[in-house]
């Protein structure tokens, strides 16, 4: 008796189970006919990213440069930037200013499209021979966002970030910070209020850290004014990391 009752405790799992798929199928229907999407490239109604772009998609990059004045000639940051600065570097993949880019990472880190990822870690998967920091070994690490604003995305961009990054480099992926204050979103805050220093003191180490790697590649997103990650940086050297570069999709 108690197997036949077990037997239809699972059959009745296994229905609720396929009505939830229905209904997330019939959602999902719904949802591409009344917000149909368009090719971020071409605009042609389908895809994100159509098959015809995504082939001929090939980013070059512009010159190595300072993350923060621009100075060229290494993504390394420069002897002047390093004496107010902690972030000993950065890659990233694209500028923010191209529109392509910018309008993938908007739709899905502000519209809540998921459906961006495969496009933004092809884009990655492609480029990753050029994007590797010069550091032997290293850990990544995301320059995670407030709790808060996690629960409303419903996911954490940099975390997204890290765990692509970690598969790129075959490298290992820690939570090395907590980000302990709530701020605006970088990218849309005027160029006067983000300044270098701005936000130092957000970041905690994490409290299920016990020992701290020597090398840390922070990851994220975007890269504006470089406020942000470079309170990460400020946060982890003070706790005893040598070497800290930055890796983001984007850099304003």
């Amino acid at each position: 008796r108690t197997e036949h009752i077990g037997k239809i405790s699972r059959f009745g799992t296994d229905i609720f189970k396929g009505v939830r798929r229905m209904e997330s199928g019939f959602c999902r229907l719904a949802l591409e006919t009344l917000f149909p999407r368009f090719c971020l490239s071409c605009g042609h109604e389908g895809q994100i990213f159509c098959l015809s772009c995504m082939q001929n998609w090939i980013w070059r990059p512009g010159p190595a440069s300072c993350p923060f004045c621009g100075e060229q000639g290494s993504d390394r940051t420069c002897e002047t930037c390093r004496q107010n600065t902690f972030l000993d570097g950065l890659v990233c993949y694209a500028p923010y200013g191209n529109p392509i880019v910018r309008q993938a990472i908007g739709q899905w880190k502000y519209d809540g499209d998921r459906s961006v990822e495969f496009v933004l870690k092809r884009w990655l998967m492609q480029s990753a021979h050029r994007l590797k920091p010069s550091m032997e070994t290293f850990v990544v690490s995301p320059v995670s966002s407030h709790v808060t604003r996690k629960r409303s995305r419903g996911f954490d961009q940099a975390e997204i970030v890290s765990i692509w990054v970690s598969e790129l480099f075959l490298s290992p992926m820690h939570e090395l910070l907590v980000r302990t204050q709530k701020t605006k979103p970088q990218a849309k805050q005027k160029h006067v209020s983000r300044s270098i220093g701005s936000l130092d003191g957000i970041f905690q180490i994490h409290p299920n850290v016990i020992d701290l790697p020597t090398h840390v590649l922070l990851s994220d997103d975007v890269f504006t004014s470089g406020a942000t990650m470079d309170a990460a940086a400020k946060c982890l050297k003070e706790a005893g990391v040598e070497e800290i570069w930055g890796f983001v999709i984007a850099k304003g």
